[in-house]
């Protein structure tokens, strides 16, 4: 019986030969070997080429792939130059190489931004990149990025001390590195699980926005092996596809063949966060900008690290249709003959009919294609979580997703065209027209940050970014772009600006603090050498010489000088000169009937004591002064019109969080703290003036001498307290003063009673580098019965000493050149344990105290001294 070809019949013989002959040609050609050298060891970063070899990607496209594990001695470039390896994965560094002569072409871009960080631990005491020169550094010199944060910060990698890179945090936490090079996504999770507070220092911070991660090879194997390096190309972004897609599979395939002692939510933390350096929903996986790549040169070659004009365009891999077809195009051929043969035999009388059924079908096909994939990208964008948007190549709006609508509060009918602009900002709208203009001219990534109104008329930060869609000739069809919102990062960076000017304050404040302290240490000096010539003619003169009363003038108008060097201690905070334990309520009666003859009559000033408040260790005169001169200030504000002064003291309890945020003091101790608040029902003051508050020379009264607040401050300070301002225009001001709590008020020893005719007889030092003052002071002490020796430094004072002088007291200047006084103290202690020195010294005797560590001195006199206060002091050493 002979056999009968049916239509349906000959249809499955000629796909059965077909498919023949395609397994015969597939059989005969082997897979292609492949390597990648990774940067680093097996992390997250690399789940594309994890999951591309996991899934068959690679070996779909004819390529059997080896992933070879990177680490701290990696040199993947090196690699991938000798043929030791076919790809590599990089950063934008290769540029730098390229430069230089490596033959390197970036295949594909998977990190828009680079993750790259410095991170060092607080302890370190590092707050800036300059302070990282010639600390230890767990680095590696493969991320181009950082070495320009370095050269841009004027630190050269020879100038940083280079420990090993073990990846691992906890070199850092156990001291055994300064700063570590590190990703964004990884370390800092590791030091928040530890608990150990750190710095980062991103490259983005300041100014430098290089590309991420990329896979790499020879522009060698683009030219000769195209269709290898395609398919390696092609199959690496469908890893990358589907391990973004896929994070917990992904994070199951590392641990299981990829392990390093991470845990699952490590690495799913780690899937997170490179989210936002990928960026796969805006930018195509693999794309590189030719501009962004123009940019990231002109940052190398402002940093001298390549030739200024350098072109960057032959790194960018452009993708080609080259895979190796020959296989397919001879099975093509093949299977051609045969099907047009066979065609030829069993179609011919249906040819014409075939050709429009299959027309008809194939446009057909294609509407409903169309129709699907425009429902499906609706439906993707209506499920985003940000809001979508969509524009004509002009700039009108054709669609927005829900997202803006249910934001905004407006309609699509209002919003299509240009009703965007109704919920922007005001102030951003003219920069928004900007950057969509210099996004039009160059083509590129439109982005901008701005304020947009919510339905309630709240204001909240958006980043928007949109990109061109062209056609088959290159021109633009429409612009595709989303907003984020960034609201709680912009105020986070709002917070981090405000507290870096609140620590650039504290440095100047410091920074003037120190120089009126040196100031007026010398000035004392002077004054020193004035009084004493002063008192010195007076004694020789006669009561009825009509040059006394000059000497008077002199002696009095250096006492004035004398007190504005105490306030300039003052302010320097190293001002507390009689320190003692102090009954706050007690002062405050005390000084009641002064403060209420210091104010206009129309003011009154009421008292709030809170019983039982502790007492205060500090310098009643000079708590008086900031009382004294916070009332004032408080009655002139109030001016010639009726209003009230309130005092108010009481206890709080501070922790640390309270005195940084609260009292901006970040140095003060946890503990209970005495207040007393002084408010005032006057003017007020506005943000500026309360920003320039304690700033020296500043005065809101035309007589004011401008040193008033800042001494204040100065004088607060000086007692390990804090002060805060608080105040409105037209509702007032009030000062706060917070002050360590001590216990109850210790009584004063008994002081010596002076003998004003007492004469002392011995031999006595005196060193000091100030000529007027050993003489004036030779002067004096000769005149009180001393024989005095004199020296000009340290040095002379010690072989002065030595030589057998029979010196029974030293008075010693603190601050000396070659030595100063605490060196040859420390030398006098060595060679007379016994010996008696009183120090002499500008700053006050707490001050002094302290440089001295605790040694035991036999006596402090403050400059500038008068006669009578270097007798008392003598009298109290000699007795």
């Amino acid at each position: 019986m002979p056999i009968v070809f049916t239509y349906q019949r000959k249809l499955t013989l000629l796909a059965l030969i077909q498919a023949i002959i395609l397994l015969m040609v597939t059989n005969v050609y082997a897979l292609e070997k492949a390597t990648i050298q990774l940067k680093w060891l097996h992390h997250y970063q690399f789940a594309g080429y994890y999951m591309a070899l996991e899934k068959g990607f690679y070996r779909e496209e004819g390529l059997d792939v080896t992933i070879r594990e990177g680490g701290p001695t990696a040199e993947v470039e090196k690699d991938v130059a000798a043929g030791r390896a076919d790809f590599g994965t990089g950063t934008s560094a290769l540029l730098v190489d390229r430069a230089r002569g490596a033959d390197f072409v970036v295949v594909g871009q998977v990190f828009q931004h680079s993750p790259a960080i410095f991170m060092t631990p607080r302890k370190s005491g590092i707050r800036s990149v300059r302070d990282m020169a010639g600390k230890r550094f767990m680095y590696a010199n493969q991320h181009g990025d950082m070495q320009a944060l370095l050269k841009k910060h004027l630190i050269d990698e020879k100038q940083i001390i280079k420990v090993p890179h073990r990846g691992d945090p906890r070199d850092l936490i156990e001291g055994k590195a300064d700063v570590m090079l590190a990703y964004s996504f990884n370390e800092p999770y590791i030091m928040e699980l530890a608990g150990e507070p750190y710095f980062t220092f991103s490259p983005m911070s300041f100014g430098i926005d290089f590309y991420g991660d990329n896979f790499f090879t020879t522009g060698k194997n683009v030219t000769e092996r195209p269709g290898f390096v395609s398919a390696f190309r092609k199959a690496t972004l469908r890893g990358w596809q589907y391990a973004l897609q896929n994070r917990e599979e992904t994070a199951e395939v590392i641990l299981a063949k990829y392990p390093r002692g991470l845990s699952r939510e490590h690495l799913l933390f780690e899937a997170d966060q490179m989210d936002t350096l990928i960026q796969p929903l805006m930018i195509e996986l693999g794309y590189q900008s030719p501009t962004r790549w123009q940019r990231i040169s002109e940052t190398y070659a402002e940093l001298g690290m390549i030739p200024k004009g350098f072109d960057p365009t032959p790194i960018i891999y452009t993708p080609t249709n080259g895979q190796n077809h020959r296989p397919l195009i001879l099975a093509l051929l093949f299977s051609s003959i045969i099907i047009g043969f066979l065609a030829w035999l069993l179609f011919t009388f249906r040819r014409l009919n075939v050709r429009l059924n299959r027309h008809i079908e194939e446009r057909h096909q294609v509407e409903e294609n169309l129709k699907k994939s425009e429902q499906e990208l609706r439906e993707l964008a209506e499920a985003m979580p940000q809001i979508v948007w969509i524009t004509n190549p002009d700039g009108r709006f054709i669609y927005f997703n829900h997202q803006w609508m249910d934001y905004t509060g407006m309609a699509l009918e209002e919003s299509i065209g240009y009703g965007w602009d109704k919920p922007c900002h005001p102030d951003d709208r003219q920069k928004a027209w900007q950057a969509w203009e210099q996004a039009s001219a160059s083509l590129d990534t439109y982005s901008l940050e701005c304020r947009l109104r919510r339905a309630d008329g709240v204001y909240k930060w958006w980043l928007v970014r949109g990109v061109p869609v062209f056609d088959q000739q290159g021109v633009v069809k429409k612009w595709f772009g989303t907003c984020t919102d960034i609201d709680d990062l912009k105020n986070g960076a709002e917070e981090k600006l405000f507290l870096e000017r609140q620590l650039l304050h504290a440095q100047k404040l410091e920074s003037i603090g120190v120089l009126a302290g040196g100031i007026a240490h010398d000035f004392n000096n002077i004054l020193t050498a004035i009084i004493g010539n002063v008192e010195i003619n007076r004694m020789k003169l006669e009561p009825e010489s009509p040059l006394l009363q000059g000497l008077i003038n002199i002696e009095n108008a250096a006492n004035r000088a004398a007190e504005l060097a105490r306030q300039m201690l003052a302010y320097s905070g190293k001002g507390k000169f009689l320190i003692e334990n102090i009954d706050l309520h007690a002062l405050l009666q005390e000084m009641l009937q002064m403060m209420e003859v210091s104010i206009s009559k129309k003011v009154e000033l009421r008292l709030n004591l809170t019983p039982d408040t502790p007492h205060v260790e500090a310098d009643a005169t000079q708590i008086r002064q900031v009382i004294m001169n916070l009332v004032i200030n408080a009655s002139e504000a109030i001016g010639d019109t009726p209003g009230v002064i309130s005092i108010t003291t009481g206890t709080v309890y501070c922790n640390e969080k309270l005195l940084q945020e609260v009292w901006h003091s970040g140095d003060l101790r946890e503990g209970e703290y005495v207040y007393f608040e002084i408010c005032d029902t006057g003017c007020g003051m506005d943000s500026e003036t309360l920003a320039k508050l304690y700033d020296p020379f500043f005065s809101t009264k035309f007589t004011g001498r401008g040193l008033g607040m800042a001494a204040v401050q100065g004088i607060v300070r000086s007692h390990n307290g804090a002060i805060y301002a608080r105040s409105e225009p037209g509702n007032g001001t009030c000062f706060k003063v917070l002050l360590p709590a001590k216990g109850s008020p210790t009584k004063r020893n008994s002081t010596l009673v002076v003998n004003d005719r007492w004469q002392g007889h011995g031999n006595i030092l005196l060193v000091d580098d100030e000529e007027a003052i050993r003489e004036i002071g030779s002067e004096l002490l000769t005149g009180l019965g001393f024989t005095v020796l004199t020296a000009s430094e340290g040095l002379e004072a010690i072989e002065i000493y030595t030589a057998g002088n029979d010196i029974d007291l030293v008075i010693l200047d603190l601050t000396m050149p070659k030595m100063n006084g605490i060196d040859c103290y420390c030398e006098l202690k060595k060679i007379n344990p016994d010996v008696k020195v009183i120090i002499s010294s500008g700053y006050s005797e707490e001050d002094v105290i302290q440089q001295f560590s605790g040694q035991e001195i036999a006596g402090f006199i403050q400059k500038p001294y008068k006669l009578s206060l270097l007798k008392e002091v003598l009298q109290k050493v000699v007795q």
